[in-house]
């Protein structure tokens, strides 16, 4: 009773602890006006502020903060069915895109801790970012019975790499880069893998576009995923082809969206994580500055192969969650897609 008499009386201005996108809201005219990221604000609602009004007014208060505490209390959900958290097996060619912040970071620990990740999730094709140190990916490989690896060249310390299943998955030629001198779309080239899953060639490019929210990388990455699509009609007009990687922009930004020519030709690609950038904060590939930023776009030919698109919640696997997760594997969540292929 205490505390519920203190949050009705006491309610001038309520923050939460939680670091995601707010709002503040006008009890007078209902406008809200979004602000600043500010890591006092909670799951993305509204900020609260006392105004004069009637006891409605005062009840709507109440109940939203209410709610406020509760949604602050809620822990990030579990991922998987109990302590199974394995892609379906066999049946699906399972993807993983994973940005490794700089791998090792942590030194041998991070590897310790990807080798547990890699033997818990099971997946067929991992697609790094920021690979570091290609001695350090060869003894993950080496400890994984069946994985290879295969690592860019034109990334330098932000290099882009696959990790696969050898068992599931073989090569119908060599990764290679592509726009190797266009520095300015792509300072770290788009990485080819050209997967054979079952006697189905599924085509993966891999991607670590430019940061930052300025007008000048802005228009880097739209030129990017211009230089994509081009590339994609040009050479693998008939192919199955996920793109795919940490691509340092949002697919919901109403304005200088740069996955426009992607999003607005929707009988040649579908970004298979759209409903994850839509949905709850919670699920974000980037927590540590709430965005989804890292995605997955399949090519018509796979539209109808598509079976789930998620991002693995890694750091809810750990005991010490997310401080031992940024610790030892990355500041990035995983997305995995799962395909089931039929056809030749």
């Amino acid at each position: 009773p205490f505390v519920f008499a203190t949050l009705y009386s006491e309610y001038s201005f309520y923050r939460c602890q939680l670091s995601v996108n707010a709002a503040q809201y006008d009890l007078n005219d209902g406008h809200v006006e979004p602000r600043d990221q500010d890591p006092k604000h909670c799951h993305g609602q509204p900020t609260i502020y006392r105004r004069n009004g009637d006891k409605l007014k005062k009840l709507i208060i109440f109940l939203s903060i209410i709610t406020l505490l509760l949604s602050c209390a809620i822990d990030l959900p579990d991922d998987g069915d109990g302590d199974d958290h394995s892609f379906s097996g066999g049946d699906t060619l399972d993807v993983i895109t994973w940005n490794l912040h700089l791998f090792p970071s942590n030194g041998n620990a991070s590897i310790n801790y990807m080798e547990d990740a890699v033997l818990t999730l099971k997946p067929d094709i991992i697609a790094m970012q920021e690979v570091s140190s290609e001695s350090s990916l060869q003894e993950l490989a080496n400890r994984l019975d069946g994985y290879e690896y295969a690592l860019g060249q034109g990334g330098g310390d932000w290099g882009l790499a696959y990790l696969y299943n050898s068992n599931n998955v073989t090569l119908f030629t060599d990764p290679y880069e592509i726009y190797t001198g266009y520095w300015s779309a792509f300072p770290r080239p788009p990485y080819v893998f050209e997967a054979n899953w079952n006697g189905k060639k599924v085509i993966i490019i891999n991607n670590h576009l430019k940061a930052y929210g300025d007008i000048e990388n802005i228009e880097r990455r739209m030129e990017a995923i211009e230089l994509l699509d081009n590339y994609i009609d040009d050479n693998f007009d008939t192919e199955r082809v996920v793109i795919l990687g940490d691509m340092n922009d949002e697919l919901t930004d109403e304005v200088n969206n740069v996955f426009d020519i992607m999003l607005n030709d929707q009988q040649s690609y579908f970004f298979t994580d759209l409903s994850i950038a839509q949905g709850s904060n919670l699920l974000w590939s980037y927590p540590i500055y709430p965005s989804h930023i890292d995605h997955i776009a399949i090519t018509n030919e796979l539209f109808s192969a598509h079976f789930e698109t998620k991002t693995v919640l890694y750091d809810t696997y750990l005991d010490g969650r997310w401080t031992e997760y940024i610790e030892n594997i990355s500041d990035h969540r995983p997305v995995a897609i799962s395909l089931v292929i039929s056809g030749e």
